[in-house]
Protein backbone atom coordinates (compact mmCIF):
# COMPACT_ATOMS: atom_id res chain seq x y z
CA UNK A 1 0.00 0.00 0.00
CA UNK A 2 1.73 3.44 -1.01
CA UNK A 3 0.93 6.83 1.09
CA UNK A 4 0.53 10.33 -1.01
CA UNK A 5 3.16 11.66 -2.30
CA UNK A 6 4.88 14.59 -0.45
CA UNK A 7 6.52 17.31 -1.89
CA UNK A 8 9.34 19.50 -0.05
CA UNK A 9 9.89 23.11 -2.10
CA UNK A 10 13.95 24.45 -1.05
CA UNK A 11 15.28 28.05 -2.20
CA UNK A 12 18.71 28.75 -2.03
CA UNK A 13 20.47 32.25 -2.87
CA UNK A 14 23.48 32.08 -4.94
CA UNK A 15 26.51 33.70 -4.97
CA UNK A 16 25.64 35.62 -7.90
CA UNK A 17 22.80 36.71 -5.91
CA UNK A 18 20.21 35.10 -7.81
CA UNK A 19 17.77 32.60 -6.39
CA UNK A 20 17.30 28.99 -6.99
CA UNK A 21 14.46 26.98 -5.67
CA UNK A 22 14.28 23.23 -6.07
CA UNK A 23 11.07 21.17 -5.42
CA UNK A 24 11.58 17.33 -4.08
CA UNK A 25 8.61 14.76 -4.30
CA UNK A 26 9.06 12.13 -1.60
CA UNK A 27 6.85 8.31 -2.45
CA UNK A 28 6.44 6.13 0.22
CA UNK A 29 5.40 2.76 -0.10
CA UNK A 30 4.84 0.53 3.23
CA UNK A 31 4.08 -3.16 2.60
CA UNK A 32 1.57 -4.89 4.15
CA UNK A 33 1.95 -8.36 6.56
CA UNK A 34 1.46 -11.46 4.61
CA UNK A 35 -0.56 -13.56 6.24
CA UNK A 36 -0.15 -17.47 5.08
CA UNK A 37 -2.76 -19.99 6.07
CA UNK A 38 -4.30 -23.04 4.82
CA UNK A 39 -6.70 -22.80 1.86
CA UNK A 40 -9.43 -25.30 1.12
CA UNK A 41 -8.01 -28.04 -1.40
CA UNK A 42 -9.96 -30.26 -3.64
CA UNK A 43 -11.65 -33.30 -2.34
CA UNK A 44 -11.41 -36.54 -3.99
CA UNK A 45 -15.01 -37.48 -4.04
CA UNK A 46 -14.23 -40.84 -5.57
CA UNK A 47 -11.77 -41.96 -3.47
CA UNK A 48 -14.72 -42.92 -1.17
CA UNK A 49 -15.78 -45.54 -3.43
CA UNK A 50 -12.37 -47.20 -4.23
CA UNK A 51 -11.36 -50.39 -2.94
CA UNK A 52 -8.43 -49.39 -0.95
CA UNK A 53 -10.64 -47.23 0.83
CA UNK A 54 -13.14 -49.53 1.57
CA UNK A 55 -10.58 -51.83 3.00
CA UNK A 56 -8.89 -48.38 5.58
CA UNK A 57 -13.03 -48.46 6.53
CA UNK A 58 -12.88 -52.47 7.39
CA UNK A 59 -9.56 -51.92 9.27
CA UNK A 60 -11.10 -49.49 11.82
CA UNK A 61 -14.10 -51.45 12.26
CA UNK A 62 -12.42 -54.86 12.43
CA UNK A 63 -9.71 -53.25 14.97
CA UNK A 64 -12.62 -51.83 16.86
CA UNK A 65 -14.06 -55.28 17.08
CA UNK A 66 -11.14 -56.80 18.04
CA UNK A 67 -10.61 -54.37 21.50
CA UNK A 68 -13.88 -55.23 22.13
CA UNK A 69 -13.91 -58.70 21.96
CA UNK A 70 -10.70 -59.18 24.24
CA UNK A 71 -11.73 -56.65 27.19
CA UNK A 72 -15.51 -58.25 27.17
CA UNK A 73 -14.40 -60.88 28.91
CA UNK A 74 -14.83 -61.08 32.80
CA UNK A 75 -12.32 -62.64 34.61
CA UNK A 76 -8.54 -63.39 33.46
CA UNK A 77 -7.98 -60.59 30.99
CA UNK A 78 -7.24 -56.36 31.03
CA UNK A 79 -9.34 -56.30 33.77
CA UNK A 80 -8.34 -58.75 36.10
CA UNK A 81 -4.71 -59.83 35.69
CA UNK A 82 -3.37 -58.18 32.28
CA UNK A 83 -2.25 -60.67 29.78
CA UNK A 84 1.06 -59.04 28.50
CA UNK A 85 -0.06 -60.47 24.61
CA UNK A 86 -2.95 -59.29 24.87
CA UNK A 87 -1.95 -56.16 25.78
CA UNK A 88 0.76 -55.62 23.31
CA UNK A 89 -2.17 -56.14 20.98
CA UNK A 90 -4.69 -53.81 21.51
CA UNK A 91 -1.57 -50.94 21.75
CA UNK A 92 -0.78 -51.89 18.33
CA UNK A 93 -4.49 -52.38 17.53
CA UNK A 94 -5.01 -48.87 19.02
CA UNK A 95 -1.74 -47.82 17.09
CA UNK A 96 -3.16 -49.72 13.63
CA UNK A 97 -6.32 -47.47 13.72
CA UNK A 98 -5.17 -44.10 14.24
CA UNK A 99 -2.75 -44.70 11.10
CA UNK A 100 -5.28 -45.91 9.17
CA UNK A 101 -7.53 -42.90 10.40
CA UNK A 102 -5.12 -40.58 9.38
CA UNK A 103 -4.16 -42.20 5.88
CA UNK A 104 -7.73 -42.01 4.97
CA UNK A 105 -8.12 -38.41 5.92
CA UNK A 106 -4.95 -37.59 3.84
CA UNK A 107 -5.78 -39.22 0.46
CA UNK A 108 -9.43 -38.03 0.70
CA UNK A 109 -8.92 -34.68 0.92
CA UNK A 110 -5.65 -34.89 -1.70
CA UNK A 111 -3.29 -33.49 1.07
CA UNK A 112 -0.62 -35.99 -0.37
CA UNK A 113 -0.81 -33.72 -3.06
CA UNK A 114 -1.23 -30.22 -1.64
CA UNK A 115 -0.41 -29.08 2.01
CA UNK A 116 1.81 -32.20 2.88
CA UNK A 117 2.97 -33.05 -0.49
CA UNK A 118 6.48 -33.26 1.23
CA UNK A 119 5.76 -36.28 2.98
CA UNK A 120 6.28 -39.61 1.00
CA UNK A 121 2.40 -40.68 1.89
CA UNK A 122 2.40 -43.75 -0.39
CA UNK A 123 5.96 -44.98 0.60
CA UNK A 124 4.91 -44.72 4.85
CA UNK A 125 1.29 -46.50 3.80
CA UNK A 126 3.37 -48.88 2.10
CA UNK A 127 5.45 -49.77 4.86
CA UNK A 128 2.99 -49.53 7.36
CA UNK A 129 0.52 -52.33 5.79
CA UNK A 130 3.25 -54.35 5.67
CA UNK A 131 4.19 -53.93 9.81
CA UNK A 132 0.86 -54.41 10.14
CA UNK A 133 0.24 -57.50 8.18
CA UNK A 134 3.05 -59.45 10.29
CA UNK A 135 2.23 -57.50 13.81
CA UNK A 136 -1.87 -59.05 13.35
CA UNK A 137 -0.46 -62.81 11.69
CA UNK A 138 2.07 -63.08 15.00
CA UNK A 139 -0.65 -61.70 17.16
CA UNK A 140 -3.54 -63.68 16.05
CA UNK A 141 -1.73 -66.78 16.59
CA UNK A 142 -0.76 -65.53 19.96
CA UNK A 143 -4.79 -64.84 20.71
CA UNK A 144 -5.80 -68.01 19.32
CA UNK A 145 -3.06 -69.94 22.27
CA UNK A 146 -5.14 -67.49 24.75
CA UNK A 147 -8.55 -68.67 23.65
CA UNK A 148 -7.50 -72.22 24.64
CA UNK A 149 -7.48 -71.03 28.24
CA UNK A 150 -4.16 -73.15 28.54
CA UNK A 151 -2.47 -70.21 29.78
CA UNK A 152 -4.57 -70.34 32.57
CA UNK A 153 -3.55 -71.39 36.23
CA UNK A 154 -7.06 -72.36 36.61
CA UNK A 155 -7.18 -75.56 34.86
CA UNK A 156 -7.47 -78.47 36.61
CA UNK A 157 -4.74 -81.06 34.39
CA UNK A 158 -2.19 -78.98 32.55
CA UNK A 159 -1.27 -82.14 30.08
CA UNK A 160 -3.15 -82.16 26.67
CA UNK A 161 -5.83 -84.70 25.85
CA UNK A 162 -5.82 -86.03 22.59
CA UNK A 163 -9.74 -86.78 21.90
CA UNK A 164 -10.59 -88.85 18.38
CA UNK A 165 -13.66 -87.41 16.37
CA UNK A 166 -15.41 -90.39 15.33
CA UNK A 167 -16.88 -88.28 12.49
CA UNK A 168 -14.06 -87.31 10.05
CA UNK A 169 -11.11 -89.12 11.34
CA UNK A 170 -9.14 -85.92 12.83
CA UNK A 171 -7.85 -85.25 16.36
CA UNK A 172 -8.69 -82.11 19.14
CA UNK A 173 -5.91 -81.22 21.37
CA UNK A 174 -7.72 -79.55 23.88
CA UNK A 175 -6.38 -78.93 27.30
CA UNK A 176 -8.43 -81.01 30.07
CA UNK A 177 -9.89 -78.70 32.10
CA UNK A 178 -9.63 -75.77 30.04
CA UNK A 179 -13.19 -74.49 28.18
CA UNK A 180 -12.38 -72.22 24.91
CA UNK A 181 -13.15 -68.71 25.82
CA UNK A 182 -15.06 -67.91 22.64
CA UNK A 183 -14.82 -64.37 22.75
CA UNK A 184 -11.28 -63.93 21.98
CA UNK A 185 -11.50 -67.14 19.78
CA UNK A 186 -13.21 -64.29 17.37
CA UNK A 187 -10.84 -61.79 18.87
CA UNK A 188 -8.06 -64.06 16.68
CA UNK A 189 -10.20 -64.70 13.89
CA UNK A 190 -10.33 -60.75 12.94
CA UNK A 191 -6.42 -60.45 13.94
CA UNK A 192 -6.25 -63.07 10.93
CA UNK A 193 -8.74 -60.58 8.43
CA UNK A 194 -7.07 -57.81 9.79
CA UNK A 195 -4.03 -59.35 8.59
CA UNK A 196 -5.47 -60.10 5.39
CA UNK A 197 -6.66 -56.49 4.54
CA UNK A 198 -3.76 -54.65 5.34
CA UNK A 199 -1.60 -57.13 3.17
CA UNK A 200 -4.13 -55.72 0.50
CA UNK A 201 -3.41 -52.19 1.17
CA UNK A 202 0.36 -53.04 0.87
CA UNK A 203 0.00 -53.94 -2.53
CA UNK A 204 -2.41 -50.49 -3.21
CA UNK A 205 -0.02 -48.64 -1.62
CA UNK A 206 2.83 -49.83 -3.41
CA UNK A 207 0.83 -49.55 -6.91
CA UNK A 208 0.36 -46.08 -6.48
CA UNK A 209 4.07 -45.87 -4.96
CA UNK A 210 5.12 -47.11 -8.69
CA UNK A 211 2.73 -44.75 -10.24
CA UNK A 212 3.83 -42.01 -8.16
CA UNK A 213 7.24 -42.92 -9.71
CA UNK A 214 6.69 -43.19 -13.21
CA UNK A 215 4.76 -39.46 -13.14
CA UNK A 216 7.88 -37.89 -11.23
CA UNK A 217 10.23 -39.41 -14.19
CA UNK A 218 7.65 -38.18 -16.60
CA UNK A 219 7.82 -34.45 -15.18
CA UNK A 220 4.02 -34.80 -13.90
CA UNK A 221 4.79 -33.34 -10.66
Amino acid sequence: MSEPAKQDTYTVQNPDGTFATTTTTVKTKVDEDVAYGFGPGPVNRNYCFKPEAIIRVLEIIIGLVIVSLITSVYGPGPFKGVLFGQTILMVFDGIAFCFSFIFLVVFFFNLHNTHLFFWPWHVSDFIFSIVATIFFLVLGILEVYYSLGAWSNNCNDKKYNIEKIENDGGFSIIPEGCGIIYEWAFAAFFCFINAILYAISAVFANRERQRENINRARGNY
